[in-house]
């Protein structure tokens, strides 16, 4: 009985190691994904702060045309009056 005490020693030491050196394996594995992820997202921050950017440049674009299209609507308006006074 004294001969199978240090197999199974060996089997349990042999079996620890495998399982030690896959939990290593598999950590690793989820923080090389957590990092892609981590990058893709960032990528997406920057690219959607852009698009917002954009956006708003375009709207105050629109708006500052409006403006000036209004002032000269006004005037416009203003010297038709006029003219029919």
């Amino acid at each position: 009985m004294e001969s199978v005490w240090p197999h199974i020693l060996d089997v349990a030491i042999t079996a620890s190691g495998a399982i030690i050196c896959a939990l290593v394996g598999f950590v690793w594995r989820i923080s090389h994904k957590v990092g892609e992820i981590e990058k893709r997202v960032d990528a997406l921050k920057e690219s959607t702060a852009k698009d917002i950017a954009s956006v708003e440049r375009d709207i105050n674009t629109i708006y500052d045309n409006v403006d000036k299209n209004r002032d000269w609507t006004t005037s416009r308006m203003m010297s038709i009056v006029k003219e029919l006074k």
